[in-house]
């Protein structure tokens, strides 16, 4: 994959997922509750703030044009005021290409559309972790062979 600082912007912007470079990308925007970080993705951040709309009032009054032709335009400032609190949420985004969207689209059909399951403990599965923000049971079998990879992966004289 290019590194983002290799890439001159007269070319266009980098997909995060796929590297190709082009002028045209979509910003795909995630909040679900979770550290998303914890996924290894290049995620970057945004906040959104949530307020009640009646507490919303414009920055500025719309400004009224009249065009050549007699019609009337009114074009409205994109600030807003708030006279309450602003709660605000952590989103994930990645900067992605139409192809890269059109396949997380896919994957979320596929997702809505599989079998639910659910991981509850049985006579062979009985230790539980933690596995994207809920509990998993695995064999003790498994619960070795993890923290044997954890192991190599951390040990330094294993490069």
């Amino acid at each position: 994959m290019i590194q983002d600082d290799a890439v001159p912007e007269a070319y266009g912007e980098i997909c995060q997922r796929c590297g190709e470079i082009e002028e045209d990308r979509r910003t795909l925007y995630t909040a679900c509750f979770y550290e998303l970080d914890e996924l290894g993705l290049p995620f970057t951040h945004k906040v959104l703030f949530h307020a009640k709309i009646e507490d919303l009032a414009p920055d500025e009054e719309p400004h009224d044009f009249t065009l050549k032709n007699g019609d009337k335009l009114r074009l409205s400032p994109g600030t807003v005021r708030c006279k309450s609190t602003l709660i605000p949420q952590k989103l994930y985004t990645l900067r992605i290409c139409k192809h890269c969207r059109a396949d997380w689209m896919q994957s979320m059909v596929q997702w809505f559309q599989a079998p639910v399951t659910r991981s509850e403990p049985d006579e062979w599965r009985c230790v539980p972790v933690r596995e994207n923000g809920v509990t998993v049971y695995i064999t003790e079998a498994e619960w070795h062979n993890r923290r044997a990879n954890v192991s190599k992966h951390s040990d330094p004289t294993n490069s």
